[in-house]
C-alpha cells in the first residue's frame, strides 16, 4: 500500500519537437507548457514564469497521448482544450516564430489492468496537478496564461 504521495519533481524542459525523448512519456503524470520567443530552454529546470499551460493525464495512452492531442489542436485539430485556446490566440503551430518546451512528470502505473495501488498513484497525478497549479500561484500568481480556471 502506498502511504504517501511522490514530490512534485518537473523534469528540465524538452522542445517540443523531443517531448517523446522523455523517458516516462508512457505513464499518466503532470506536465508543463512553455512558448517563447528567445528563451532556450533546453534542459533548464522549471521557472514558473516560463509556465503557460499546466495540464495532467490518466489516460491509457500517458502523457504521449495527451501531447499527441495538444498538437493536433495546436494544428487546428479541436479536441485539446489548453491546445484549442493556445490555437485561437497563435493561429496554426506552423506560422508560429516561437520555440515550443514541455516539462513533465510521469508516474509509473499500471492502467490497462490497474491494481488498487495503481489507482492510488492516479490520484496522486491529480493532486500533483493541483500541487503544480498551487506552486504556479505562489510564484507568479493568477494561473497561466492558457489555463481556464
Amino acid at each position: 500500500m502506498i502511504n504517501e504521495c511522490p514530490k512534485l519533481q518537473l523534469y528540465s524542459w524538452y522542445k517540443w519537437n523531443n517531448r517523446l525523448d522523455y523517458p516516462l512519456r508512457k505513464y499518466p503524470g503532470v506536465y508543463c507548457i512553455s512558448i517563447t520567443e528567445k528563451k532556450n530552454l533546453i534542459g533548464s529546470d522549471v521557472d514558473w514564469g516560463d509556465v503557460v499551460y499546466i495540464g495532467m493525464t490518466n489516460s491509457r495512452g500517458g502523457l504521449q497521448s495527451r501531447w499527441r492531442q495538444f498538437q493536433d489542436s495546436i494544428s487546428g485539430k479541436y479536441g485539446h482544450s489548453g491546445g484549442n485556446t493556445v490555437f485561437n490566440d497563435l493561429g496554426h503551430h506552423d506560422t508560429w516564430h516561437f520555440q515550443l518546451y514541455v516539462a513533465a512528470m510521469g508516474i509509473k502505473v499500471n492502467t490497462t489492468n490497474p491494481t488498487a495501488d495503481d489507482y492510488r498513484k492516479m490520484g496522486m497525478v491529480a493532486y500533483l496537478e493541483y500541487e503544480t497549479f498551487a506552486r504556479y500561484h505562489e510564484a507568479v500568481g493568477g494561473h497561466p496564461k492558457y489555463n481556464k480556471r
